[in-house]
């Protein structure tokens, strides 16, 4: 066990330091705030504090970790040994950057919890975090930092072995907002669709719309029937979360008492992990709408659901992550952003979320997102998948998960002959 040594342990102090020694380096850690104990310990130990107490291991600590507030911190952004970094504490010294405190930042979403500017649709504007700022919104930070920081520990104690045992995962979620883009929808719907086709002259559309309806063609997002086809010679096997909810002023939505969805749902439950992917009304009346459709999805499947993912992007990360919790979710799959690839909170490696408004870690495993099927689509045809590959590649710890989102429509088997299509049965090979 390494023994950190502290002048006050916080709730923040032992969150941080338990996750990157037991999560990702996979090193039990203890705190002490006794010099006498500290001193006594036999095995390898290092201070986190003002100054050293004598030559031990010393990492000169910011005030973040020891504050109880939601403060306003000022950031600059330097590079140590090629690493985009903050919280200088020191000018030299073998960390002379609290990597611990710069961590927390990133995994509590500090930044969003601070008052900022919200993009037109209420959200955070990603193009206001500091990582896109400063160009390191696609890089795995955190990881970086604890594996750079885990060969200088490594080099100090001997007995401390850091080597990588295995590879990081590939992590692949399908979301169904919508099960058909035509079909079983209510006549309100479908005359709106097609009286738009019309009115834009998009007579593509509306022959497609006209044949699927006339049972001419399959609905252009019907792809349920392909995916064991998909993932039967792949090595990831995806996590399905289905919308099961009315439609509301806020998104249109497939009934949940149509029979051809709750088929097409019960079939996916026998090959496929689930999980409930929240409406837009369950984020805005947790309480009255978002217990309804995990008991909705549970009752259809018989399944427990502990996995959730919302269907659209967060609107305040603490109420609607302790809404997660109060409901029993004990997995959450929303930390990404829409329509920007990168890592929100700064990390590839699932995390607990820790509270900074009520200083409190929730029993809630947050698995980050790289990139969703929009963002893909943005980038170049022929290289995306291998830009992904790259990503991939570049993840510096077994504990990280590289995570993609795609959607129904993504996987019809009308479109394998797309180039993304294409790139995509590479990468899940």
């Amino acid at each position: 066990m390494l023994l950190v040594y502290t002048h006050k342990i916080t709730p923040r102090v032992t969150y941080i330091f338990k996750h990157i020694f037991e999560n990702m380096i996979g090193h039990k850690v203890g705190f002490t705030s006794a010099v006498d104990a500290f001193v006594a310990h036999s095995g390898p130990k290092l201070s986190y504090t003002h100054t050293p107490l004598g030559d031990e291991f010393f990492i000169a600590s910011h005030s973040l970790l020891f504050e109880r507030r939601v403060l306003s911190q000022t950031i600059e952004v330097e590079t140590w040994e090629g690493l985009p970094v903050f919280f200088k504490t020191q000018e030299k010294g073998l960390c002379p950057y609290d990597i611990f405190a710069a961590s927390f930042y990133l995994l509590s979403r500090y930044e969003e919890a601070i008052a900022h500017m919200k993009n037109a649709t209420g959200h955070f504007d990603p193009e206001e975090s500091l990582a896109s700022k400063h160009h390191f919104l696609e890089r795995p930070v955190v990881d970086l930092w604890v594996a750079h920081f885990s060969s200088i520990l490594g080099t100090y104690f001997k007995e401390f072995d850091f080597k990588i045992k295995s590879e990081p995962q590939k992590e692949l979620l399908i979301e169904v907002p919508l099960a058909f883009q035509y079909r079983y929808r209510s006549l309100l719907v479908a005359l709106g669709d097609f009286f738009k086709s019309l009115w834009e002259l998009n007579l593509k559309a509306l022959v497609r719309q006209l044949f699927v309806l006339l049972r001419l063609q399959p609905d252009p997002f019907d792809s349920f029937e392909c995916w064991n086809d998909w993932f039967s010679k792949s090595s990831i096997r995806p996590k399905v979360f289905f919308l099961f909810a009315k439609s509301s002023p806020y998104q249109s939505t497939i009934s949940i008492f149509n029979l051809s969805y709750q088929k097409r749902i019960k079939q996916a439950a026998d090959f496929f992990t689930l999980g409930v992917l929240a409406s837009i009304k369950a984020q805005h009346n947790p309480e009255a709408q978002l217990l309804r459709e995990k008991k909705d999805l549970e009752y259809l499947t018989h399944r427990r659901l502990s996995s959730i993912r919302l269907s659209d992007s967060f609107g305040n990360i603490s109420k609607e992550y302790n809404a997660f919790v109060d409901f029993e979710f004990a997995s959450d799959y929303s930390m990404g952003y829409k329509n920007r690839m990168g890592y929100r909170a700064g990390t590839a490696t699932p995390f607990y979320f820790y509270d900074v408004s009520s200083e409190f870690q929730l029993p809630l495993r947050v698995h980050p997102i790289f990139a969703t099927e929009k963002s893909i689509y943005r980038l170049e045809d022929v290289t995306a998948f291998k830009k992904m590959e790259a990503h991939y590649k570049a993840l510096p710890l077994a504990s990280g998960k590289f995570t993609l989102v795609f959607t129904n429509r993504f996987l019809h088997p009308t479109l394998k002959n797309n180039i993304f299509q294409k790139g995509f049965q590479d990468y899940i090979k």
